[in-house]
């Protein structure tokens, strides 16, 4: 599936960024709306030296959010895990935030296909200090909530990204399009 005004991100083999990199400076957003469609590519598995699955499968990888500490995408930041389930050939999503100098990480909230139109919606309740997460797949739809303390108005998104702790092991790609109200 297509996602209207889209731009395809790309992480280069061996690489943690994507490009193209962007770079935007938001005043209190109330409300960002991804369209995302992970690409074919985005089918990795990370191999230890003897061929075996790495653990380092099960890292998160960023997909996309809002940090409010400009210089740090590690504080004050609410954002969207990706990582590819290679037993059942899905990518799987969940929240993953950036609060008072803890991580917070979640299991997986909801599942999609390559291919599939995943909808991703963020609404920032800055009275009362609420992150809020709505995520649609084709066959689902879940809902997520996570308290934040700072009080700062200005934001940058964050970028699709490769890794915990380990490079790309192939290209992956994904098709990313963006609304902010």
């Amino acid at each position: 599936m297509k996602v209207k005004n889209r731009t395809t991100f790309t992480v280069e083999k061996g690489s943690h960024f994507s490009f193209p990199r962007k770079f935007k400076l938001l005043n209190k957003p109330q409300e960002l709306h991804w369209q995302i469609v992970f690409n074919d590519n985005a089918n990795y598995i990370i191999r230890e030296a003897d061929g075996s699955v790495s653990r380092d499968q099960n890292d998160w990888n960023k997909l996309c959010g809002v940090f409010y500490s400009l210089l740090n995408t590690r504080k004050d930041a609410a954002m969207i895990g990706w990582r590819y389930n290679l037993e059942n050939d899905e990518i799987e999503l969940s929240p993953y935030y950036h609060i008072s100098k803890s991580r917070d990480m979640f299991p997986t909230l909801i599942t999609a296909k390559r291919g599939e139109l995943i909808d991703i919606k963020l609404n920032v309740d800055y009275v009362e200090k609420k992150y809020k997460w709505n995520i649609k797949t084709e066959n689902n739809s879940v809902n997520h909530e996570m308290a934040f303390t700072h009080n700062k108005n200005f934001c940058s998104l964050i970028n699709f990204y490769f890794g915990g702790n380990r490079e790309a092991p192939q290209t992956v790609s994904a098709e990313i399009g963006l609304e902010i109200k």
